[in-house]
C-alpha cells in the first residue's frame, strides 16, 4: 500500500514539473513570434546640451554638414582644438543658434542622423546634416561672430570705426570678422609668436606680406621675431584699422615712423641716429605736413616718410634696392619735382644735421645765422623797448607842462580879482 502511495505521489509531481516546463517553453516561442512594436518618436529625456555632452555627436570625424549652396563642411570636433585656447567656457557660449537640442532645424533633420529608424529612414548611421538654414559655411561665421560681442563689447566699439567694417556695411561677406584673425576653437594670443601678425593678414593680403616679408622690417621679424620692428598692426591697428583711405592716414603717418625713430635707446640699440625724425620736421617738407596734420587739414601734399623710403618694401639707404639709395635718389625726388636733375639730391643732407668736418661751409653759415639772427630781433627789440620809453617819457612830460601851465593861469586870473 506504501509502495502504491509513493508511486501515486512521484507520478504527480513529474506530470506538474514537465507541464511547467512545457509551459515555460511555449510561452516563450509565441513571444519570440510576436511582431515588434513600432518605435515612437519620443525624445529621450537626456538632453545632450544640458549634459553638455557635444562630443556625443561632434566626436565622429565623419559628420558633416551640407549647405544651402551643396556645399559641405565638417561638423567635427576635437577637444585637443582648446588646449592652449584662451576660452574654457561651453560650447553654448558662443553656439547661440544651438543652445537647444534637438537644434533649430526640424526635428527630422536633427535626430535622423542618430536615429534613422525611429523616423521610418532606412539609412543606418548617416553622418550627413542638411542644414539648410544656412546658406553657405561664412553665414555660420558671421552668426558666431556676433556671440563675441557678449564678452568683448568694448573691442566692437573700436571696430565700429574700422576700414574692415565699412567694408562689411558696403555688402562684401568676406571683409574680415572676428572669427578669420582670431580662429574659432583654438584660440591663442595672436602676437605669440610675433610673426603671427602678419601671417595673419596676409590671408588677405598675400602681396603685401610678399612685399613687406623682404623689407628691413619684414626680415628682420622672420629671421629672429624681433620685437622691436613694426608689424601690420603697429602702422594700420589691429581693432580699428587704418589705411590710406584715411583722410588723415598720410598725415598721421609720419607720427607712426616718429614713435620708433625718434626713441633714443630703441634706435641706439641699431646705430640710428634720432636725427632722422627731428631734421625731417625741422625742413620744408616736414614742417609744412606736421602744420597740417596739428590742423587736421586732410590736404597734403608734400613729401611725408614712406613717399621717399617706400611703404611696405622699405629697404636700408645702404641697400642698392632702396628708394633713397644713391643711385635711386633722382628718380625718387622726380616723383614731386619732375624737373630734377643729377644734381638735385645733393642738396638733401639725408636727414643729419651740418657738422664742420662734413660740411664746414653750410656749417659756418648755420652757425652764424643761430647768432646773428637771436642778436638782430634782439636789438629791435631793445631798440623798440628805448624808442617806447623815450616816446612816454616826452608824453608825460608835456603833460606836466600843460597842467603846471594851466595850473599858472588860473593863479594870475585869482590874484587879479582880489
Amino acid at each position: 500500500m506504501k509502495r502504491i502511495r509513493l508511486f501515486v505521489f512521484l507520478l504527480a509531481g513529474f506530470t506538474v514539473l514537465g507541464w511547467s516546463l512545457f509551459n515555460g517553453a511555449f510561452s516563450q516561442t509565441v513571444l519570440a513570434q510576436e511582431p515588434v512594436p513600432t518605435a515612437t518618436t519620443t525624445q529621450t529625456e537626456v538632453n545632450p546640451h544640458e549634459t553638455n555632452d557635444c562630443l556625443g555627436c561632434h566626436s565622429n570625424p565623419e559628420m558633416v554638414g551640407k549647405f544651402a549652396d551643396g556645399k559641405t563642411m565638417s561638423l567635427y570636433y576635437d577637444p585637443k582644438q582648446h588646449d592652449g585656447s584662451v576660452h574654457i567656457e561651453g560650447c553654448r557660449s558662443c553656439h547661440d543658434a544651438q543652445q537647444t537640442y534637438p537644434h533649430n532645424e526640424p526635428q527630422t533633420t536633427s535626430c535622423e542622423v542618430c536615429h534613422a529608424q525611429m523616423f521610418g529612414g532606412t539609412a543606418q548611421n548617416t553622418t550627413v546634416f542638411e542644414i539648410t538654414a544656412y546658406e553657405d559655411q561664412r553665414a555660420v561665421g558671421m552668426e558666431i561672430n556676433k556671440s563675441c560681442q557678449k564678452c568683448h563689447g568694448e573691442k566692437f566699439k573700436e571696430i565700429t570705426d574700422s576700414e574692415h567694417t565699412r567694408i562689411l556695411a558696403r555688402g562684401n561677406r568676406y571683409a574680415p570678422i572676428c572669427v578669420d584673425c582670431h580662429g574659432s576653437h583654438n584660440i591663442t594670443s595672436p602676437n605669440t609668436p610675433r610673426t603671427r601678425i602678419p601671417e595673419i593678414c596676409s590671408k588677405c593680403h598675400m602681396s603685401v606680406y610678399t612685399t613687406y616679408e623682404s623689407s628691413v622690417h619684414g626680415a628682420a621679424l622672420e629671421a629672429e621675431s624681433n620685437p622691436d620692428v613694426p608689424t601690420c598692426e603697429n602702422c594700420h591697428g589691429s581693432h580699428k584699422v587704418t589705411g590710406p583711405t584715411d583722410p588723415n592716414f598720410r598725415a598721421d603717418s609720419i607720427t607712426l615712423c616718429g614713435k620708433c625713430h625718434s626713441a633714443k635707446s630703441l634706435m641706439g640699440k641699431y646705430g640710428i641716429s634720432t636725427d632722422v625724425f627731428q631734421t625731417y620736421l625741422d625742413d620744408f617738407h616736414g614742417r609744412t605736413v606736421d602744420f597740417f596734420r596739428q590742423a587736421r587739414d586732410s590736404k597734403i601734399t608734400k613729401a611725408t616718410c614712406y613717399d621717399c623710403h617706400g611703404i611696405h618694401n622699405i629697404q636700408a639707404p645702404s641697400n642698392e634696392l632702396s628708394s633713397v639709395y644713391p643711385d635711386n635718389l633722382q628718380k625718387t625726388c622726380q616723383q614731386c619735382h619732375p624737373d630734377a636733375g643729377i644734381t638735385f639730391p645733393q642738396a638733401w643732407l639725408s636727414h643729419y644735421s651740418p657738422t664742420w668736418e662734413e660740411t664746414p661751409a653750410l656749417y659756418a653759415v648755420t652757425t652764424f645765422y643761430k647768432f646773428f639772427v637771436p642778436t638782430l630781433i634782439g636789438g629791435f627789440l631793445v631798440y623798440i623797448a628805448i624808442d617806447a620809453r623815450r616816446r612816454i617819457a616826452d608824453k608825460l612830460k608835456k603833460r606836466s607842462v600843460k597842467v603846471k601851465a594851466e595850473s599858472e593861469t588860473k593863479t594870475g586870473k585869482q590874484d587879479e580879482k582880489v
